[in-house]
C-alpha cells in the first residue's frame, strides 16, 4: 500500500481507475499493416523496385506508432485516479515504485467534457482537442510532466465529474481578492 500525498486538512473524495474493455484492434491493425507491408515488399522487390524505400518508410513508421502506442497502453493499465478536496492525482503504481502526478482545482480553467456510455463508463477531459494532444505526447516524458487531463474509462463518469465540480466551486469560494 502505497502513500499518497496528501496536504493537511485534504480529504480524499474519490478514487477509480480506467475500467478498460480488452481491446485488441489498435495494436494489432498495426502489426498486421508492418506484415501486409513487408510480404509486398518481399513479392514486389524484383518486378517494381522503385516502391521498396516506400514501404521501408512505411514499416519504420508503423513500428515508431505501435512503441508509442505500447508505451502508453503500459501506463494506462498501472493508471489510478484520486480525486481530493483540492486537486486530481494521477497515480502510475508500476512495479518497482509509485509516479504520483497532480492538478489543483484552481489551474482548471475549463469546464469538464463527459462523454458517458450506457453503463455509465465515460471519460472526463478538461481543455481543448489540441491541448490534450500535447499532453499525451509529453505524458510519456518522465515523472516531471504534466498529465493529461483526462480521466479515462471511470465508472460513473458525470458523479465524478460533479464532484469536481463542486470541489473547484468550494475552493473557488474561499479565494480572497487584494484590496
Amino acid at each position: 500500500m502505497h502513500t499518497y500525498p496528501l496536504q493537511e486538512g485534504e480529504e480524499v473524495l474519490w478514487t477509480g481507475a480506467p475500467k478498460r474493455p480488452r481491446k485488441w484492434f489498435p495494436e494489432h491493425t498495426q502489426m498486421i499493416e508492418v506484415v501486409v507491408a513487408f510480404v509486398l515488399l518481399m513479392v514486389y522487390w524484383g518486378d517494381l523496385p522503385v516502391w521498396a524505400p516506400f514501404v521501408g518508410l512505411l514499416i519504420g513508421s508503423l513500428i515508431f506508432l505501435h512503441q508509442r502506442l505500447t508505451d502508453r497502453r503500459s501506463r494506462e493499465t498501472v493508471l489510478s485516479y484520486l480525486v481530493t478536496t483540492q486537486r486530481i492525482v494521477f497515480v502510475a503504481n508500476w512495479p518497482n515504485a509509485a509516479e504520483f502526478r497532480w492538478v489543483w482545482f484552481q489551474y482548471l480553467q475549463f469546464a469538464p467534457s463527459v462523454k458517458v456510455d450506457e453503463t455509465g463508463v465515460g471519460t472526463i477531459t478538461y481543455g481543448s482537442h489540441w491541448r490534450r494532444f500535447k499532453m499525451k505526447n509529453e505524458e510519456l516524458r518522465g515523472a516531471w510532466a504534466p498529465p493529461a487531463l483526462e480521466l479515462r474509462a471511470i465508472r460513473d463518469a458525470r458523479r465524478v465529474a460533479d464532484l469536481i465540480e463542486q470541489g473547484r466551486n468550494r475552493l473557488i469560494g474561499t479565494y480572497t481578492q487584494a484590496p
